[in-house]
């Protein structure tokens, strides 16, 4: 392939960051393309959003960020606090040793969002290779996701490769036994990619808040439950066809009266109060679920069972995890919330593969063509 030169790589390290970083897988995975192209490469510099940021504010700076990418890349990072302009042209022609970088939240400059040539032409200047290696970044028309790869010769990350091979697993027809388990608290977030797998998929088991819109459709009383009255009509086309039958439902659930006194009851769908939040699934819906699991040989799971960060509300994603970790399926999960809840109740080694784009995942899932997706050859060391 010939030597890479100054390479520019675009990753997603946006990590959730409270006083310290609370989760650095993203940041794991994405270290991992280093050690495949440091032979063929005078030196490697990382771009990255951090939050959603409009300008520059210092708590979203990529400071934050040298530790962890530090200490998965095995090496001292340098950062360098610019994205363009003489200091980052400077730093990377004048180096004398190889090195690797890091510069600052590309999400500072307006021309990144607005997806602006002439931005993207200023930010890869010093280099000589580009690679875009952020998934979970790669749904959105952003400059670094469409348009830095037009001023020099770019290539698809590794891990995009890996992401997108373990997605079409689930989609292709020809897979048998796959099981999807989608929880979170919208059904808005969730009803595409609840249609467009619903044809190839075995089983579609359904748990969060979003179920509450399901139930309401079908004339359940949900209490104060959260639901989406602008989809209930659309729950209802589901209901109404024959592919309703692969949807599995909650059979109980656990109530409260008040989220916050972290009392709770188990019911079953047909004996919601008045006044009852649904926080969790029973413990009867659990065995469903795990009947179904055990039977599968592909599993996808993204979102929760319920409130799981609290720990009276846990039960229903902590015993979904270990199930997951158990069966013999081969398992894929996504969504940041998932993996939170696989590596606080579970082994999270275990899994097969873990997406790391929330969002992206469930677009690519939906048969959207991604911006950032096969846009580039793939890089082949």
């Amino acid at each position: 392939m010939g030597r890479l030169g100054h390479v520019l790589v675009r990753s997603d390290l946006n990590a959730p960051i409270e006083d310290t970083i609370t989760d650095d897988y993203r940041i794991e995975r994405s270290a991992e393309i280093v050690p495949l192209i440091i032979e063929n490469s005078k030196s490697i510099t990382f771009l990255t959003h951090l939050g959603r940021p409009t300008s520059y504010d210092s708590k979203f700076s990529t400071k934050h960020l040298l530790g962890a990418l530090g200490d998965y890349t095995k090496t001292n990072i340098n950062h360098i606090d610019s994205v363009y302009g003489k200091e980052v042209e400077s730093r990377i022609n004048g180096l004398q040793k190889f090195s690797i970088n890091l510069l600052e939240n590309v999400r500072f400059y307006e021309g990144e969002v607005s997806n602006s040539s002439e931005f993207a032409k200023k930010v890869t200047a010093p280099f000589d290779t580009y690679i875009f290696d952020a998934f979970g970044s790669s749904h959105r028309n952003h400059a670094s996701v469409t348009k830095m790869g037009d001023y020099l010769q770019a290539f698809q990350g590794p891990l995009i490769t890996k992401e997108v091979d373990a997605l079409d697993i689930i989609t292709d027809s020809s897979t048998s036994d796959v099981c999807v388990i989608l929880g979170g608290a919208k059904i808005s977030d969730k009803i595409k990619v609840i249609k467009k797998l619903l044809p190839n998929v075995e089983n579609l088991l359904l748990s969060g808040a979003m179920v509450f819109t399901f139930l309401k459709a079908m004339g359940k009383n949900i209490g104060e439950s959260l639901y989406e009255e602008k989809f209930i009509e659309e729950c209802k086309q589901i209901i109404a066809s024959d592919l309703f039958k692969k949807i599995i439902l909650p059979i109980d659930i656990g109530v409260t009266e008040s989220i916050k006194d972290g009392k709770r009851q188990d019911v079953s769908i047909d004996s919601i109060g008045n006044k009852d939040k649904g926080v969790d699934i029973g413990k009867g819906t659990i065995e469903l679920f795990k009947r179904y699991m055990i039977d599968s040989k592909v599993i996808f799971w993204n979102g929760p069972m319920g409130i799981f960060e609290i720990s009276e509300y846990s039960n229903g994603t902590r015993e979904v995890a270990k199930i997951f970790e158990e069966t013999g399926a081969y398992t894929i999960a996504g969504g940041g919330d998932t993996i939170s809840a696989i590596r606080q109740f579970s082994n999270i080694g275990k899994i097969d593969f873990l997406s790391t784009g929330g969002g992206a995942s469930l677009e690519y899932l939906e048969g959207r063509e991604l911006p950032g997706v096969n846009k580039y050859p793939s890089l082949i060391i």
